[in-house]
């Protein structure tokens, strides 16, 4: 059987979809960072986080919640609206970090409440990356970047919208620039008034791993080969 070069490129490039699908889905294209991603064993750490306790550093009223609205599993993120006041719940992970690296953090946020348009309650999935040495990068170093993707009804919009009673997924992908020697996930709660109620679950923070990526080019390669002998 001969193959043409426009047959061969065509179906090398459907094995690589299919390989970097299956990556994908094994977990082998990249692992999850975060500890307790879940929240399922209220792992917590301490704000700020001097000693890189691994866990979950909560603060303005953040906490972990069971309850039957979960995503998956019994628990959840919690940020309470506190009354409204812009009283900021939130909590973070902080991790190593080099320049070039790109992260992608997402995960599953809901509201029990109806967010009325422009009210400015919403939620965030923010990165940033800081010049400060892990584990206490919180308190030291220059913010070096931010990338974040709100959720909700913040004033002006461009949000993901937040029904009622659903689970809704973000996600948000950054590069690491110059400079950078850690970085922070955050999940926070813009809490303008009192419907600003969020849960959060289901947690994601990965960065390709580059064993995996050489396993899809040399398998791309050995398929290139195959086709033209055959």
């Amino acid at each position: 059987m001969r193959t043409t070069r426009f047959q061969t490129v065509a179906l090398a490039s459907t094995f690589a979809s299919a390989m970097t699908c299956g990556l994908l889905t094994s977990g082998a294209w990249a692992q999850n960072l975060l500890t307790d991603p879940g929240f399922e064993n209220q792992i917590s750490a301490p704000n700020p986080n001097p000693t890189g306790t691994p866990g979950w550093a909560n603060f303005s009223g953040a906490g972990f919640l069971s309850t039957p609205a979960a995503h998956s599993g019994s628990w959840v993120l919690y940020t309470p609206d506190d009354g409204g006041n812009y009283a900021v719940p939130g909590t973070y992970e902080d991790f190593a970090a080099s320049p070039g690296e790109v992260f992608t953090l997402s995960g599953w946020v809901y509201t029990p409440n109806a967010l009325v348009t422009n009210s400015n309650d919403f939620a965030i999935l923010q990165m940033s990356f800081f010049s400060g040495s892990p584990p206490s990068n919180y308190a030291t170093g220059t913010n070096l970047a931010t990338d974040g993707v709100n959720i909700g009804d913040p004033i002006g919009g461009g949000a993901i919208p937040l029904p009622q009673g659903v689970w809704t997924y973000a996600s948000v992908t950054g590069t690491a620039p110059a400079g950078t020697n850690s970085m922070g996930a955050y999940i926070l709660n813009i809490d303008a008034d009192s419907n600003a109620d969020f849960y959060f679950d289901d947690m994601s923070l990965t960065v390709p791993e580059p064993a995996s990526l050489g396993v899809l080019a040399i398998g791309s390669l050995a398929f290139l080969r195959r086709r033209r002998r055959a």
